[in-house]
């Protein structure tokens, strides 16, 4: 097996791009984690988050991230690969892989951006919420004797 792989070898690499072509339920595939930030080390995995049509079950779904993680295994010639169902990942999830802005496949770019941006302003949203909540809880607990 070939054990170092770089961030250019998985974004431009046209087998993974031809691979999830082929399954049309594939909407996008995302690298993100230390690869995808430049930031991989010997003991790496390669972190890929793909996002599959809304009409895939969680069986179909599960079914086939085992298919393509051995597919992938193959491709890259790397054993630590670690596929991420983008349908089934935490909001705060959702946004690390947005955020990473790594893209290895897209159906439609279209498609992209309206995920992106719904991601983006639901966790934009939910944070705002989240840090007055922090904000408001840590003030109670100042004014509170210990």
């Amino acid at each position: 097996m070939k054990k170092l792989v770089s961030k250019k070898d998985i974004v431009n690499n046209d087998k993974l791009k031809k691979l999830f072509e082929r399954y049309k339920d594939i909407r996008i595939v995302y690298l993100f984690g230390s690869f995808a930030h430049g930031m991989e080390g010997i003991l790496s995995d390669i972190d890929l988050a793909v996002l599959f049509d809304e009409s895939v079950d969680h069986k179909k779904r599960f079914q086939l991230q085992l298919e393509l993680i051995g597919k992938l295994v193959d491709i890259l010639e790397v054993e630590k690969i670690d596929l991420t169902i983008i349908n089934e990942a935490t909001l705060t999830l959702k946004y690390e892989i947005i955020k990473a802005n790594t893209p290895v496949f897209v159906r439609d770019l279209e498609d992209k951006i309206d995920f992106e941006h719904y991601i983006l302003s639901r966790y934009l949203d939910r944070r705002y919420y989240e840090k007055r909540a922090s904000k408001e809880f840590l003030e109670r607990i100042a004014k509170t004797e210990i």
